[in-house]
């Protein structure tokens, strides 16, 4: 082995930067050519992880499809911060490695970078504290990683994720590049939220006594935003980071200098990643410190830079960090937590309770399409309580099992399925129908399967799928389309499927099993459109706060229009945000008629005011980047409707 080569390089930090890159490129290059695997970038992520736990906190409920991977590093990040140091900054976080390479770029091609002191320094150390401040108030209000608009890592590694927002990520990948390049550390200094996070750990006095005050008002009964802490951790982080821009108790291990044995070469600040003056400062306690330790490998002079005055273990904050990553592997494979766990009944109810167990759930999958599921089976008399996990797909349904069986909660856990394909012309009057049965068939997956499966096929206006053993499914084509059973029983049970989303080829295996196919005739185009309608129901704006008897329900006949059915979700958003008061919608057929269901607090507002928005000519929506946009309301009522108590 030729030691010059590795004489005073940090080998065990290399060494770790290196495994975490390649971890990545394995993950993108097996994306790319096995079209079944989906990579999950943010798998040990632990700023997903620190939001994960804020809205278990503030919501009991886990934001996305939230490993416990994640959580454990967030848990154990912030430990490590505040006790040892920045280390997942220093040894993991691929953000910080990319700055430092391209910071070594810019160094051939601008020769030297500068760095920003004095007051554009302290200014633009705000900006990672006010990131800070937006990401988690609005993943704590939505219970969805904000994060995930603008996060450069993401954006790029996913090839931007229909979660990502352009103009945002494409700001920030510029900002890191360029930042990177030009100024030393530029991402990492003033623009990175887990940044702010790290050092307001070090500060972890102020930050448990801020928390500990909400935490005891809030068990004393104190109603209090978890906004206010939120507000006041940020700010005063900011302010204690430009005070005197150091750490004071924490963290426990810090790069300690022997003037005695210093010989002043300056090669320490010369390798810092952060232009810290450590050849001028007998213990290193900048803020922005990482314990990387280049520094000390990179002293010429045994014993004059070491840690916490003890010599040979430069290698320690590496093996600490190795450590701190196995303690969450192991955590996170020992316990669950739950993506929600809900329960509407009361203790006496529980006592005799049992637990419906089922896994596999596709469409259980984060914090919103699990909270999906607990409305529908809450609609089930006799089931109590739902906690879903959405990192594995599972659910236990609790219920009285006085009032349900399994099986009954089985028939009424699955998800009927409409889905409209093409449509149909004006000018027909009536629709072939064709009926077979499908194993193998649950999941509202499974029937986006089926959709892409009949769409290749060609010709169908349309399916729906009603609970059977095995499942029954009716498909729909035109009255004088000649269907061969045959080719269509081949096309559906085809054991793998590839479609494409957001411009990439997906391939999934597929194991149904359909059987007995039969032409049963035709369908009048008014029983085609109230048979796809479809059952559509969501709950919102913490109805779970409310009592049953303060909600009250609206209901609507309507008009039924082509366009209607794919703008519930839009009327949905538009009450949603125009009275925090309605905290549910609901709309399927009844007789001959569509109708919408608008449930409402009845001690907040009135009947009026939920008909008027629900008629409102527009309709504004807030679309996830935050802009809003408005839609010509394609609703239209019959009448003023009926109030039902519940």
């Amino acid at each position: 082995m030729n030691n010059k080569l590795f004489k005073n390089r940090n080998l065990f930090r290399l060494g770790l930067q290196w495994s975490v890159v390649l971890l990545l490129l394995y993950m993108w290059a097996r994306w790319a050519f096995d079209k079944s695997y989906v990579p999950n970038f943010e798998t040990y992520c632990p700023f997903g992880g620190l939001q994960a736990w804020g809205t278990y906190l503030v919501r009991g409920s886990l934001p996305c499809s939230m490993t416990t991977i994640q959580i454990f590093m967030g848990a154990t990040l912030m430990v490590g911060a505040f006790l040892l140091s920045k280390l997942f900054c220093g040894y993991i976080c691929p953000l910080g490695t990319f700055s430092q390479w391209l910071g070594k770029l810019g160094d051939k091609i601008f020769k030297k970078r500068r760095d920003i002191t004095g007051i554009a320094d302290k200014a633009l150390r705000s900006i990672k504290y006010i990131l800070l401040f937006i990401t988690f108030y609005f993943t704590l209000g939505q219970s969805e990683l904000f994060c995930k608009n603008y996060d450069p890592f993401f954006a790029t590694f996913t090839l931007f994720d229909h979660d990502v927002t352009v103009w945002m990520s494409v700001l920030s990948i510029s900002l890191l590049v360029l930042g990177a390049m030009m100024f030393r550390m530029f991402w990492c200094k003033y623009l990175c939220p887990l940044g702010a996070v790290t050092n307001i750990f070090r500060y972890f006095i102020m930050f448990a006594v801020v928390i500990g005050g909400y935490v005891a008002l809030s068990l004393a009964g104190v109603s209090i935003s978890y906004v206010w802490p939120l507000a006041i951790v940020s700010i005063l982080g900011y302010i204690l980071e430009i005070w005197k821009m150091e750490s004071r108790i924490f963290p426990f291990l810090k790069v300690t200098r022997n003037e005695d044995i210093c010989i002043d070469c300056g090669k320490c600040a010369k390798v810092c990643r952060h232009g810290i003056p450590v050849d001028k400062m007998g213990k290193v306690d900048h803020i922005d410190c990482d314990l990387c330790t280049e520094c000390v490998h990179a002293c010429p002079k045994d014993g004059a830079l070491t840690i916490n005055r003890k010599r040979k273990i430069g290698w320690l904050p590496a093996a600490i960090t190795v450590v701190l990553v196995i303690v969450a592997l192991v955590l996170a494979n020992q316990m669950r937590i739950p993506t929600i766990e809900v329960r509407w009944a009361d203790d006496a109810q529980f006592e005799n309770a049992r637990v419906y167990e089922r896994t596999g759930l596709k469409s259980v999958k984060c914090y919103g399409s699990a909270m999906n599921f607990a409305g529908h089976v809450r609609r089930v008399r006799g089931v109590l309580g739902v906690t879903a996990y959405a990192d594995d797909r599972s659910v236990e349904v609790y219920y009285d099992p006085k009032i349900l069986t399994p099986e009954k909660i089985t028939e009424a856990i699955f998800s009927a399925s409409t889905e409209k394909i093409s449509e149909v012309p004006d000018s027909a009057i009536a629709v072939q129908e064709i009926e077979f049965g499908i194993n193998h068939f649950f999941d509202q997956f499974d029937a986006s399967y089926l959709k892409y499966k009949l769409m290749q096929f060609g010709g169908v206006y349309g399916f729906d799928t009603r609970y059977g053993e095995p499942v029954m499914v009716r498909v729909y084509f035109p009255i004088d389309h000649e269907v061969n059973l045959d080719e269509l029983k081949k096309a559906v049970e085809a054991k793998s499927l590839i479609y494409t989303i957001a411009g990439q080829d997906v391939t999934v295996p597929v194991n149904f099993e359909a059987v007995d196919f039969k032409k049963t005739g035709s369908v009048s185009i008014g029983e085609y459109n109230k048979r796809l309608y479809p059952n559509y129901f969501r709950s919102f704006n913490n109805i779970d706060r409310y009592d049953e008897a303060t909600i009250s329900i609206l209901e609507m006949p309507m008009e039924y229009a082509k366009n209607q059915q794919a703008s519930i979700a839009f009327l949905q958003r538009h009450v949603q945000v125009q009275d925090s008061a309605v905290v549910a919608i609901q709309s399927y057929y009844r007789d001959a008629t569509p109708v919408v269901r608008l449930y409402y607090v009845n001690t907040l507002t009135n009947p009026e005011k939920v008909r008027a928005e629900a008629a409102a000519d527009s309709l504004r929506v807030l679309m996830k980047s935050g802009a809003l946009k408005v839609y010509a309301n394609p609703f239209r009522f019959i009448n003023e409707g009926t109030v039902i108590d519940r």
